[in-house]
């Protein structure tokens, strides 16, 4: 690994060489972030992990194929290819088709998509207004993201259009389970439940993985986080790699309270 010196800094390199415990990382846009990621990747390799065992997170597709191929530069086509890099819904849909049965999904389950959802929640709310079960998803989506059920929405609904779109949701839910269909938010969601009420689930994905990078942790989402926290435990080492000045997932929930709690968790 001597050859990576110098394509770091002292302090990327620090962050690439500590991999025995929790390890976070707070950087600038542009400053080389998902460098050390990649970096620590090989390095870990070279360590003697074997590259399933090495569990990459991002928020996009497009950035977890570009670190897929810089890892593949690095560390060669034939040892990168067992290397589990994704972003947060890729994982979530494999860890629900291997274990999901054990919270009543199957294996072949159904992904919706936008329309697919609008049309289910039209069905529950008893409405043809388009526009009406849109405000209904965004809201719903808020909900879930946040880590809340029907119930509990219904509890916290602040108005009338949040009231009535609790009982949508409490609707909706029973369609999603009635069809073996999961929406984009239950990828997050499911896999948390799953996690958290499956202690032998729990401990098989706790053990498979030796280390977890999460990069952009400062766009997490409340429910992402809590599934970072269930999946790595107080055992598995992980390290985060984030911009305390910069989230640009707010829309969908994400907080930078996560990325202050973190160094307390």
């Amino acid at each position: 690994m001597d050859d990576l010196t110098p394509t770091l800094n002292p302090a990327q390199w620090q962050a690439v060489r500590h991999t025995q415990g929790p390890c976070l990382v707070l950087a600038g846009a542009g400053s080389g972030k998902t460098r050390v990621i990649v970096h620590k990747i090989a390095h870990l390799l070279h360590g003697g992990i074997a590259a399933e065992r090495i569990a990459a997170i991002t928020f996009t597709n497009k950035a977890a194929a570009e670190m897929r191929e810089r890892a593949r530069t690095m560390a060669g086509p034939r040892v990168a290819k067992p290397l589990v890099i994704c972003t947060f819904h890729a994982l979530g849909v494999r860890m629900l088709r291997e274990h999901g049965e054990a919270i009543g999904l199957k294996a072949r389950f159904s992904i919706l998509d936008s329309d697919d959802v609008l049309a289910l929640l039209r069905d529950a709310g008893g409405t043809t207004d388009a526009a009406q079960a849109r405000r209904w998803q965004w809201t719903i989506s808020g909900w879930k993201n946040q880590g809340l059920g029907a119930d509990a929405a219904d509890a916290a609904a602040a108005d009338d259009h949040e009231r009535v779109a609790a009982r949508v949701m409490r609707r909706y839910a029973e369609r999603l389970a009635a069809y073996q269909a999961v929406d984009f938010d239950d990828l997050i969601g499911l896999p948390l439940k799953l996690l958290r009420e499956q202690t032998d689930v729990r401990d098989v994905w706790r053990q498979r993985f030796r280390h977890v990078l999460i990069d952009e942790v400062q766009d997490t989402n409340a429910v992402q986080y809590e599934l970072l926290k269930a999946l790595v435990g107080e055992s598995v080492p992980f390290t985060a790699v984030g911009d305390d000045d910069q989230s640009i997932y707010g829309w969908r929930g994400a907080t930078i309270e996560n990325l202050k709690q973190l160094p307390q968790d």
